[in-house]
């Protein structure tokens, strides 16, 4: 089956500067896939790249079966594309005017227009504020209205850059359960997620990719990634003072490494197979250390994402 998405060795370059460089994954169909990395990693220009917005350097890619550069036509009728700080809206237009118009520049059929917005309306629970002008709809519901925007002429796959950001919990909650639930589960859409939020990693995608200087460093299931990780914790710990030479007496403890000495505060990692609470808390009395807060910080796709991205 041709898969949603497939680059091979897909790069872009600004001059001499690498944005992305020697990208080759492949998404299959029906699946949700977030990207991950932090903010200049490269995750928003490979989105304008595998969207048509920007031409590659090197390499190539195909979505939906098309190559974004021979068939850029054909690769935009396929795909719904959504960014975070998006202002293209009419502000004194109604929330179904915009998607009305929207949907008109779309080529989506005239006599269908408004039996599709009203879905889409709906969909996001944006039916009661639909008449509403733009400019008075919180930054929740715009963003809802600019994913809605994106599935107007009905996409096999949808693009979204940090669809949650600036929302508040309760609706990033629901935008989230919409795309995995509906999007996703029941209409069998290929959903590309940009995000550097854990939780939102972890709660919604079906594979994983991680981006950090322009480089894929891991990519993945969920599960498959956890496996490299599964005996790995991050730990904190807050001693009543600073103590001399904590790195040297934490090297004799098995299965400890210091990652991090801020003053009284310690960050380290520890091989959960090989640890010893009981050997840390001698290590550290027995050099005269006092401790008055200790606890795991980060575990697991935890661990391996923040490695990876500061890598």
């Amino acid at each position: 089956m041709i898969p949603a998405i497939e680059t091979r060795q897909l790069t872009k370059k600004y001059g001499a500067s690498l944005a992305v460089h020697d990208i080759s994954f492949v998404i299959p169909h029906g699946e949700l896939f977030g990207l991950f990395g932090a903010n200049g990693a490269g995750k928003s220009t490979l989105i304008r790249t595998l969207t048509t917005l920007l031409a590659p350097t090197s390499g190539d890619a195909r979505v939906n079966g098309f190559d974004i550069v021979k068939q850029s036509d054909a690769v935009r009728a396929s795909v719904g594309l959504v960014f975070s700080n998006e202002n293209s809206f009419y502000g004194r237009l109604s929330g179904r005017a915009n998607l009305e118009f929207f949907a008109a520049l779309q080529n989506v059929p005239r006599p269908h227009i408004r039996a599709r917005v009203n879905e889409l309306l709906d969909m996001f629970t944006l039916t009661r504020y639909a008449d509403a002008m733009f400019q008075t709809y919180s930054t929740g519901m715009r963003q809802k209205l600019n994913v809605a925007r994106a599935l107007l002429h009905n996409p096999p796959i949808l693009f979204l850059d940090e669809p949650t950001k600036g929302m508040d919990v309760q609706t990033a909650d629901d935008v989230r359960a919409l795309l995995k639930q509906e999007i996703v589960g029941r209409q069998n859409k290929t959903v590309f997620l940009t995000t550097h939020d854990l939780y939102e990693m972890e709660q919604l995608c079906d594979r994983i990719g991680v981006l950090a200087h322009g480089e894929m460093r891991a990519f993945g299931r969920p599960r498959e990634l956890l496996e490299q990780t599964r005996h790995k914790l991050v730990y904190e710990m807050e001693l009543a003072q600073p103590l001399e030479n904590l790195v040297l007496h934490l090297q004799s403890a098995n299965g400890i490494r210091a990652t991090r000495i801020d003053g009284a505060r310690v960050e380290f990692e520890i091989e959960a197979e090989h640890f010893s609470e009981k050997v840390l808390w001698d290590v550290i009395y027995g050099a005269g250390g006092q401790i008055r807060k200790f606890g795991p910080r980060e575990q697991g796709l935890r661990v391996l994402l923040r490695d990876a991205a500061q890598e």
